[in-house]
């Protein structure tokens, strides 16, 4: 489903160059949960962000389903951010004037569905994040793990195939961080979606099916 090709990514020049990935080679499988590990600055976010098509390889290739996606045009680019992979930040980067049903069925709206189609996609995934009693609630009156929770659902909306998840409990208290594990987990094993977490702890780390480790740029 994803394959990295000898990507390396750096920044600036001369004295401020820097090379944050170092010929990195990566193969991930349709419904696996693969769980990226390294320090700070180990590049790992970086990865993350070329495989989601938010940034470009210095050199390369991310190749998702076969097709090398930055060989894309701009619009086919955004059309696969949109519904073929869904991102989950540690900020949960809610709407605050919209309802917690409302935030989920955004990308709906965006990407110009219409939304009476999604109405039993919503009833079974807001079942799915235990929060059908908070559908009316604004982010305001959530706690952090039910707004990651709200944060999850709206990257799954419109089923995608992916979800890349960047240190999605770094803001959380250890119970609710274990809840929003707990909760990939199941999306995983239900929807068979794949998951390619970045994260510091080894504790979450070991929800995946396999741990990545990166230091230094390289895959170690």
């Amino acid at each position: 489903m994803i394959k990295v090709n000898a990507v390396s990514k750096s920044f600036g020049e001369k004295e401020n160059y820097n090379l944050v990935l170092d010929n990195v080679s990566l193969e991930i499988k349709k419904g696996e949960f693969v769980s990226l590990m390294g320090e700070s600055g180990s590049g790992k976010s970086t990865l993350l962000y070329l495989i989601g098509g938010l940034d470009k390889p210095t050199s390369g290739n991310v190749y998702i389903n076969d097709k090398d996606i930055n060989t894309l045009k701009e619009k086919e680019i955004a059309s696969l951010r949109r519904s073929g992979i869904g991102f989950v930040f540690q900020f949960y980067n809610l709407v605050q004037n919209l309802s917690v049903e409302e935030n989920i069925m955004l990308p709906v709206v965006m990407d110009g569905k219409k939304e009476k189609d999604y109405k039993d996609r919503l009833e079974k995934i807001l079942k799915i994040i235990g929060l059908e009693d908070k559908r009316k609630a604004l982010p305001n009156q959530l706690s952090g793990g039910q707004q990651q929770r709200v944060s999850i659902a709206r990257a799954i909306i419109l089923s995608p195939q992916i979800i890349l998840a960047d240190e999605p409990i770094g803001n959380l208290d250890s119970k609710s961080g274990q809840e929003v594990m707990e909760l990939f987990k199941t999306i995983n094993k239900e929807e068979n979606i794949t998951i390619l977490q970045v994260t510091h702890s080894e504790e979450s780390a070991k929800y995946g099916d396999r741990i990545v480790r990166l230091k230094d740029g390289k895959i170690v």
